[in-house]
């Protein structure tokens, strides 16, 4: 992935952490530099790495030594992102 790409997507990332409770620190062993954003949505917790370039983006994102992240695939991230945004939608359509 091209570094526009990654500065693309760390731009929603940090949008979703600024609206729901997140962290950030560097857990990843093998990505060691790469920082890991945690993300608590309601249907469970999604998460990214984020690029050093990119940590401008997550000012408001509270630093964590002990971030942990809770073992879901990519699958299981989008599939619990996909099932958010659904219930959103299914919000807004009844409150619409």
């Amino acid at each position: 992935m091209s570094d526009a790409v990654y500065r693309e997507r760390a731009h929603l990332v940090s949008h979703l952490a600024a609206v729901y409770p997140s962290t950030i620190g560097y857990h990843d062993p093998s990505e060691p530099d790469w920082a890991v954003v945690i993300i608590d949505l309601p249907t469970g917790q999604a998460s990214w790495h984020v690029a050093s370039d990119d940590m401008d983006l997550f000012g408001g994102v509270a630093r964590s030594e002990s971030n942990t992240w809770d073992g879901h695939s990519t699958e299981e991230k989008y599939a619990r992102l996909d099932a958010h945004t659904r219930a959103l939608a299914q919000k807004e359509d009844h409150d619409g």
